[in-house]
């Protein structure tokens, strides 16, 4: 057989068993802008004979929307993508490359598991990508695409992603699907436990995808917008008609849409990438109590805007941290350390838009001391240790008469004499307080001078 021969019957053996993740990358890639590496790397056979063709993984590099990534999607047409040391290596030299040519790296995940058979070889190769998703970080956007089975050591890689994207047919676990089953709902589906919208309420993806033509869009959307390239300018004196609540106060502030991750997860803080006149931004708000998955969210939030320099706005109307015995139970006071150490460690830069601030939410999203570079509050905005709600029911036992009359009595003067702005002003903690429907042009001209 002549060597074109050769080349030809190998690379129609490759092409048959990788068509399905093929059709994948072509529709997530720009046209004709996929080139493979690695092609022909193969380990020893599987443990029933079956020749390891393309090692279950496509490797390469491509541009989506024309920004340059490399990337891996594993083949579940080839072994069912079983992980082997021999994937490991190949998924370890793309990884490599995106890191020192400093390019955006995409992983796509469908994998039954590992390949049982190679014992700690295989175990030593899944810690090799951890260690690498580990040291990315520091050096280039990695998101995580789960496009079919995603478990063990797999989801923990998947976790160290910036940002992880979790298809329709998707499911992500840590412990094998079926055992978990099998343990608690026995007439429970895979993707209702652990499939796309179980991983948003459980704050392990940060958005979900129903095809390949709108997970692009969104990859391209958040590497344009992690290598800080400005959007469209808008007006940025465009006053507000309402600003009642924060989602209000947030539509004000943006240039136009926004995108919001990780929704659904946690009860009080929303997270959002999006524009201000041009700039990107992270925007976070607090609307009512932070409990514990608001304060995992805040953490992961800061740290990603951190790592890539985007600065932070925090929009807040919060009574300050939701206490009960359930949350103390299980870590409340621990989870809310992580976040406080995310937001003092960060050093992007942070302003603060105060309709109500109080105790721990003042400390954690709106304080000077914590980080922020530029406060405004709302001329009707409280600032103070407790609500006024919270220091007047110490005084329960003392009020006579018309109890309820008493009460809002106290809450009206407690608000005033304690909590309005410009007591915090005057100490230096509120650099300005504003007609909340100006708010827009306040954050642009700060982003301004801050940037």
């Amino acid at each position: 057989m002549d060597t074109i021969s050769r080349l030809n019957e190998n690379l129609s053996k490759l092409d048959e068993v990788k068509k399905s993740s093929m059709g994948f990358i072509n529709e997530l890639t720009d046209f004709k802008s996929f080139v493979e590496t690695s092609t022909f790397t193969s380990g020893s056979a599987y443990a029933d004979g079956v020749e390891a063709l393309g090692e279950g993984v496509v490797t390469g590099y491509a541009t989506i929307n024309d920004i340059p990534v490399y990337l891996f999607v594993q083949n579940f047409d080839a072994m069912r993508g079983s992980f082997s040391s021999a994937q490991a290596e190949k998924i370890k030299s793309v990884i490599k490359a995106a890191a020192n040519n400093g390019v955006a790296f995409i992983s796509v995940i469908d994998s039954a598991g590992a390949r049982l058979d190679e014992g700690a070889k295989v175990i030593e190769g899944y810690s090799k990508l951890i260690s690498l998703a580990s040291t990315i970080k520091d050096y280039v956007p990695h998101i995580a695409v789960v496009r079919g089975a995603c478990t063990g050591l797999m989801s923990v890689y998947a976790n160290l992603a910036d940002v992880v994207i979790v298809g329709d047919k998707g499911y992500i676990s840590l412990g094998a699907p079926s055992v978990v089953i099998a343990n608690s709902d026995k007439t429970a589906k895979v993707e209702d436990k652990f499939g796309a919208e179980s991983s948003i309420k459980a704050g392990v993806a940060s958005l979900t995808y129903s095809t390949a033509s709108e997970l692009k869009g969104q990859i391209s959307s958040m590497l344009s917008f992690f290598a800080g390239e400005k959007g469209a300018e808008t007006n940025p004196n465009t006053v507000a008609n309402v600003v009642n609540n924060v989602d209000d106060i947030v539509k004000a502030i943006i240039d136009g849409n926004s995108l919001e991750l990780s929704k659904g997860f946690g009860k009080s803080a929303k997270t959002y990438l999006s524009y201000v006149n041009g700039n990107p931004v992270g925007i976070l708000s607090a609307e009512g109590e932070l409990f514990n998955a608001d304060f995992r969210k805040i953490k992961k939030f800061v740290n990603l805007l951190d790592s890539y320099e985007i600065p932070l706005i925090s929009v807040v109307d919060s009574n300050g941290f939701g206490i009960d015995a359930h949350g103390e139970a299980t870590g409340l006071s621990r989870n809310a350390a992580e976040a406080y150490l995310a937001m003092a460690t960060s050093e992007n830069t942070k302003i603060a838009e105060i309709k109500n601030a109080i105790g721990g939410a003042y400390s954690l999203l709106a304080s000077k001391e914590i980080g922020f570079d530029y406060s405004i509050a709302f001329s009707d905005a409280s600032i103070a240790p407790l609500s006024a709600e919270q220091a007047v029911n110490f005084y329960d036992n003392e009020l006579k008469g018309n109890p309820l009359k008493e009460k809002e009595k106290l809450i009206n003067e407690y608000t005033l004499r304690e909590g309005n702005p410009f007591l915090s002003a005057k100490d230096g903690y509120v650099d300005n307080i504003i007609d909340g429907r100006e708010v827009k042009p306040y954050v642009a001209s700060a982003l301004t001078m801050l940037l």
